[in-house]
């Protein structure tokens, strides 16, 4: 024997129930993921833009700047280069004289190897001077170590270019060239990216719910064609195939309205027909001599006129026509109670005195009392229980009868199914009632069951929406 292995949800299932259950918010969810990702690609390209123009500005400041002073420094007398030097460096470039150049850190990341290799470019100017070139990341690092920045340094810099340039003499030209590395954007940008993306996401929840309304009305309509066949056409609104999908779902509907009355006009005219017939017979049977047969006679003809009644009923489905109505359930199931106790039947009821409903209280005087009047002819009597929940009602009829096997529970919903034994021919009935009172459940938007009642006996439980959808 095989046992199927247990269904327990993994990681990826358990991540996977934050996707949206609807498709309003799926539409919205997919709008933003859109929308979002457009923003990121548009930033990354325009952050390499800006890094871009950010190398070549940080090369052609310290480029341009290097060659100036070099020439400067070459054309003033070495007494005098100390204070020139001085006199030269600030808060954005520092020039010192050096035995030898600062020896490279390690190797250069590609971000620094290109502004290096940049700066070179721009220098070639310096002729056959020996130049070495460094980009440094931070100056907080190896730069402060190398030139201390001045006191009125910023903190914000966070890199510069070290440019030795060789000299006659033999000493090194050391330029310090220090820049703000940050190629963000600042906060108020950021602020503003943020405002921008809630906007989206809200307009987008917005779109998705007015993009989704007509399904919702369609899914109403559809629960609506499944309790009332004669429920108000879906007005035709939406996109072009929400359009035509309501211009097809209303033709579905008149075609099954006109079936339904083609059904009924059809049994109506063979029921007619089928009357002339037994009343025929019954004239007929009137001749027979023999008492025991000619009563045998009548009883079936008797019966074949209720059941025939009872299936033109059943067809023609007359409360599918009421109207839906606030009517007191309460009191509607205390009369039914009141009329069987007054004709000396053992009948009781349970719950509140008032409780507001909505539906079409003849088809449910309809039900309640099949039930009712099933559960003293097989039962001997009936509690009659009602309790009303937040969204729905629940009516219980219970007998002391010998109850229904479990396995034929579902089968005497079935019109004509009849059990053998107490609720058989003998007993009267066409097998039709039960077979009513879960249409008219269902037409309510409810339905009922049969279960064992505490004690002995069935318990019937119909259970209805409180809005009488």
């Amino acid at each position: 024997m095989t046992t199927e292995p247990s269904r327990t949800p993994g990681r990826f299932q358990r991540r996977f129930r934050l996707w949206p259950g609807g498709i309003a918010g799926r539409v919205a969810v997919i709008i933003v993921l859109g929308l979002i990702a457009i923003i990121v690609v548009n930033e990354t390209f325009d952050w390499s833009a800006r890094r871009a123009a950010f190398i070549d500005r940080t090369a052609r400041h310290a480029a341009d700047r290097v060659i100036a002073i070099v020439e400067l420094v070459e054309a003033t007398p070495a007494a005098d280069r100390p204070r020139l030097l001085r006199a030269v460096s600030g808060p954005f470039l520092q020039v010192r004289t050096m035995p030898v150049p600062p020896a490279p850190a390690g190797e250069a990341r590609r971000f620094e190897e290109r502004i290096r290799r940049h700066v070179a470019r721009l220098l070639r100017p310096l002729g056959d001077r020996p130049v070495e070139i460094q980009v440094v990341s931070g100056w907080r690092g190896r730069l402060h170590d190398i030139m201390p920045p001045p006191a009125h340094d910023l903190p914000h810099w966070r890199g510069g270019v070290l440019v030795s340039v060789g000299q006659a003499d033999g000493d090194w030209l050391v330029f310090a060239a220090r820049h703000d590395r940050r190629v963000r954007r600042g906060w108020p940008a950021l602020i503003w990216l943020a405002v921008t993306v809630g906007l989206i996401v809200l307009v987008s929840i917005w779109a998705a719910h007015r993009l989704t309304r007509p399904l919702r009305r369609f899914t109403e309509a559809a629960d609506r064609l499944g309790l009332d066949v004669r429920a108000t056409p879906l007005p035709e609104q939406g996109s072009r195939e929400l359009r035509r999908a309501t211009r097809a779902f209303n033709r579905m509907q008149d075609r099954l309205r006109r079936f339904v009355d083609d059904r009924t006009l059809m049994l109506a005219a063979i029921s007619h027909d089928l009357r002339t017939m037994l009343t025929r017979l019954r004239l007929r049977a009137e001749f027979i001599e023999d008492d025991e047969q000619q009563r045998k006679a009548l009883a079936d003809l008797d019966e074949m006129r209720s059941m025939l009644d009872a299936t033109l009923s059943f067809a023609r489905d007359d409360a599918a026509e009421e109207p839906r109505t606030r009517f007191d359930i309460a009191s509607l199931l205390q009369s039914l109670c009141d009329d069987l106790a007054d004709t000396g039947q053992a009948v009781s009821y349970d719950g509140p005195d008032r409780l507001t409903f909505e539906g079409r209280p003849t088809a449910l005087r309809r039900a309640f009392g099949n039930l009712i009047d099933n559960a003293v002819r097989y039962g001997g009597r009936a509690a009659v229980g009602l309790t009303g929940h937040d969204d729905r009602v629940e009516v219980t009829v219970a007998d002391r009868g010998p109850g229904i096997p479990a396995d034929m529970r579902e089968k005497v919903f079935t019109p004509f199914f009849r059990l053998e034994g107490s609720r058989s021919r003998e007993t009267g009935g066409t097998g039709l009632g039960l077979a009513v009172v879960r249409a008219i459940a269902r037409r309510h938007g409810g339905d009922v069951t049969l279960a064992d009642a505490p004690g002995g006996g069935l318990l019937a439980r119909v259970s209805l929406p409180l809005s009488g959808t």
